[in-house]
């Protein structure tokens, strides 16, 4: 799964890397523990132009009768999964992130240990999303909330030495199809999922502080002795 990452490149170099045309959000600072139900950048594709702007990170479809849904979603039964087949066909996005935690389960040990996962030159990670609208239909005034989930699938490369499962991240040779695909060649896109190569990730353990949501700082980034050593 994924349950917490890092944001803290600018709107201006996310768009950038993901050769983003316009930028519809403002700034949310430099982020060292994104946490579900937050505010996240995401990237779409409208009409043929890559826009960057915010979403609330929790999937919560538009018939959904409370605010309340999942933070991810199986990419192995994505196409198939009521809640998320709609999205999956015709409202995918990239969800921009400078690296994500997981927590390893330790034998002997009832304490996970955190890791931070990056890319190697610490270039932005883009995680395959899908997303939706929701409001509130109790209450006529009420704004619509678009919303998303980063999509996961099953360990590979080096995370599987960590967890049994990581985000989707997107090469940059898949990122324009997985946004602009039609639905239907949706299906498709699972098979280019399923024979990508495994990212170049490269993880370090890092302080328990990052356990806290409200723990935000650059140290929680920096690499830290094991758990329990010495």
């Amino acid at each position: 799964m994924c349950g917490r990452y890092v944001a803290v490149s600018t709107p201006e170099q996310f768009a950038e890397a993901f050769a983003v045309d316009e930028v519809r959000t403002t700034d949310q600072g430099r982020r060292y523990n994104v946490a579900p139900t937050l505010d996240v950048y995401a990237v779409v594709d409208k009409e043929g132009e890559r826009r960057l702007g915010t979403m609330r990170w929790q999937f919560v479809p538009h018939w959904s009768k409370s605010l309340k849904g999942p933070i991810n979603a199986r990419v192995e039964t994505i196409d198939s999964n009521g809640m998320f087949a709609a999205s999956f066909r015709v409202r995918r996005c990239i969800i921009p992130a400078d690296g994500f935690y997981e927590w390893q389960v330790r034998e002997g040990s009832d304490r996970k240990q955190p890791w931070f996962i990056h890319d190697p030159e610490d270039r932005p990670l883009g995680f395959a999303g899908i997303w939706s609208v929701w409001r509130d239909r109790d209450d006529p005034d009420a704004d619509w909330i678009a919303n998303c989930a980063i999509v996961t699938t099953a360990a590979r490369g080096r995370m599987e030495e960590l967890h049994d499962r990581m985000p989707v991240v997107l090469p940059s040779t898949l990122q324009a199809d997985w946004l602009s695909a039609s639905a239907d060649d949706a299906p498709h896109l699972l098979r280019a999922v399923e024979s990508m190569d495994p990212p170049a990730l490269r993880a370090h353990t890092v302080t328990d502080r990052v356990n806290n949501v409200r723990n935000d700082a650059p140290d929680l980034v920096d690499e830290a002795a094991p758990l329990d050593a010495g």
